[in-house]
Order: structure tokens, then sequence, then C-alpha cells
């Protein structure tokens, strides 16, 4: 039996503390000792999300393929939309599916609490594990989506340069700035229910404030810098420079992105840590 399982096994007595070993250890090695709880946490989302359907994971393709196919129709045959010379359809699928990640962890992730209110009420394990379950199993999703990219790098003749290998960097910002909301939202989703209801709208305006359907040269000057305030901005901006047009990020602008979602992360985790006593009540 791994570290992880007995942990939660011995917790189960009421009398005993609930929170006895996590000051001693930190945040990371608290994380890494209950890494298979992760993993089961993370394989069991995977599974009940697809389990009894008929096309299986090929869900996880099918938003991102779709709104491809129709802002294709709608930004390069009814209303054109400049590229830069880059094929509309994988313009804006290089942008898609990490927001399409993106969107549908942070909603798993701001629910997570709420839907697992049996384990959380009756035995004690790190509850941050709920929301980095939610966002691992989403990455499940993005993997597959991105081997839609091989053939339609191939297809569109887009020629590959080391740039790409920075992608994974962009991926890490937007990651820590995913994790930092997730821990934020779904604290505070335990007391104002409001969130979930509130959370798809913001999605969306924040979609149209992000250079996913458009480039980012085509935003005003003068609303330029109010514009890139959105940490999102840089990180599609960055994914499309080096997949696409074989350049380096805006050093800056990502430094910049990367320092905002550390803090967004630091800042998310103290409000989780901090509301964490109250969940069982509250839920």
């Amino acid at each position: 039996m791994t570290r992880s399982t007995d942990a939660v096994a011995a917790s189960q007595d009421p009398q005993e503390d609930e929170w006895p070993d996590e000051p001693k250890l930190g945040a990371l090695r608290t994380l890494i000792a209950y890494h298979e709880l992760i993993r089961s946490l993370t394989f069991r989302d995977i599974r009940a999300r697809y389990k009894q359907s008929i096309l299986g994971v090929a869900w996880a393709l099918i938003q991102p393929l779709a709104l491809t196919i129709v802002y294709t129709v709608v930004f390069s045959v009814i209303v054109r939309v400049e590229t830069g010379g880059i094929p509309y359809p994988i313009f804006s699928y290089i942008a898609l599916l990490p927001w399409t990640f993106f969107s549908g962890a942070l909603t798993t992730s701001t629910e997570s609490l709420v839907a697992n209110f049996n384990l959380v009420t009756k035995i004690y394990f790190p509850r941050e594990t709920f929301p980095i379950a939610g966002i691992l199993g989403k990455m499940v999703d993005l993997g597959l989506g991105v081997l839609v990219l091989v053939p339609l790098f191939i297809v569109y003749h887009i020629h590959l340069t080391w740039w790409l290998l920075i992608a994974p960097v962009v991926l890490l910002v937007q990651i820590c700035l995913l994790l930092g909301l997730a821990f934020l939202l779904s604290g505070i989703n335990v007391i104002y229910r409001d969130i979930r209801h509130v959370l798809p709208l913001v999605l969306q305006v924040w979609m149209y404030l992000t250079p996913i359907i458009y480039r980012l040269e085509d935003v005003p000057k003068q609303y330029l810098s109010i514009y890139m305030l959105n940490p999102m901005v840089s990180v599609m901006d960055s994914f499309r420079k080096v997949a696409l047009m074989g350049r380096p990020p805006d050093w800056l602008h990502l430094g910049i992105s990367a320092a905002v979602a550390v803090a967004v992360l630091v800042f998310g985790y103290r409000v989780f840590k901090r509301l964490e006593p109250v969940f069982a009540e509250l839920i």
C-alpha cells in the first residue's frame, strides 16, 4: 500500500487532528507524498468523463476542431481576418487547442471540491489534489489534440524550426496561471456557488480579449498597453510564433506573463490553504 493510501486510511479516525503532517512537510513535499492519490483521482476523472461514450476520447478533439471549422468559415470566408499568410485553419487551431485546455481545466477544477464532497467531508488528504487532478485529466485531452497538429503541419507545409522547443516553456507559464486560478476559484466556489455560473461567461469574454481568432498585430496600438495586461495574450502569441512562424516569442511580454502567473499561483494557493479547514463544514 502506498504512503498516500496509508495516510488517507489512517486519517479516518475522527479524533485525529485533521491536518497532522502538512505543516511539517511543506506544499511540494506533501504533494509528492500523495502522488499516487493524485494519479488515481486523475484516472478516475478520465474514466468517468468517457464512460459509456460512443466516441470515447474522440470528444477531446471535437470541440477545438469544431470551433476551428466554424471560425475558418466565418473569419476566412465571410469576414476575412489577416493571418500573415498562415492558413486560417491552423492559425486558429494552434490557439484554440491550448485555450480549450485552459477553459476546460479551469471549469473542471473549479467544481472539483464540490463534486467530491463525499471525500472532502470524510477523510483527510491535501484538498489541492482535487483541482490538480482535474487539470491533469484535461492534459490528456491536450496531448491528443497536439497529435492533430502533425497532419495539419504536413497539409499546410508549415516549416518547423528549433524555436518549437520553446512551446513547453510557454505551456508551463499557462499551467502556472491555470493552477493559481484553479486553487483560488475552487476554494471560493465552496463558499459562493455563484462562481460556477459566472465562470463560463468570464471565459467567453476572456477568449475574445485574447488573440485566438485574430492576430495580436490587429489590436489598435492605443489600447495595446492595456490589452497586454491579459497574461494569456503573450501565451497565445508565443504559441503562434514558435510553432507557425519559426520566430522567438516576445521575451519581455512572456516574462511579464510568467511573473503574473507565478504571482497568481502563490496567491491562489495561499487563499486555498487558508480556506481549507472550513471546506468540510461548508460543503
